[in-house]
């Protein structure tokens, strides 16, 4: 081959491995978030989404407020429908956190004391010889508001 054809030849070849390492890199990043942070695999690349029912129809959440003379299970607004579905499906501290944080402030809003937000995040779990499905709590998590009425996990 001349010299003059081999500069490029290389680029093409750039060209045609960054796609694979684009790739691969999204597929490793999705593999270590679905067994270090609780990701659904169908998120984050969805290269699970042919081996797992897990997906984020089978997830949700549950939102627990407290405070002096208050301890309820409050509905998902529709207002935080949204950071619902993410912290179920991705449930890490930093989801779950904002969540919580959206929904003392949303509880302000509406004059309701809170001390504190309690999130849980459940997943469908199947039986493997009977497919029999049970709610498995994925992860719990809580959120207090200080005196100052600043929250922190």
């Amino acid at each position: 081959m001349p010299a003059d054809r081999a500069g490029p030849v290389r680029r093409q070849r750039w060209r045609t491995l960054l796609p694979v390492a684009v790739l691969m890199s999204v597929a490793s990043a999705q593999v270590v978030l679905t067994r270090t942070s609780g990701l659904s695999p169908w998120k984050g690349g969805g290269f699970g989404m042919f081996s797992t029912t897990d997906d984020s129809g089978r997830r949700h959440v549950r939102i627990f407020v407290s405070a002096p003379d208050r301890s309820e299970e409050v509905s998902i607004a529709p207002s935080l429908a949204d950071a619902a579905e993410r912290a179920a499906v991705l449930p890490t501290d930093g989801m779950l956190t904002r969540l919580a944080r959206r929904v003392i402030a949303r509880e302000r809003r509406g004059h309701r004391p809170v001390e504190s937000v309690r999130v849980q995040a459940w997943r469908v779990v199947y039986a493997p010889g009977t497919l029999a499905a049970t709610l498995q709590l994925a992860r719990d998590f809580s959120c207090h508001v200080d005196a100052t009425g600043a929250s922190s996990p």
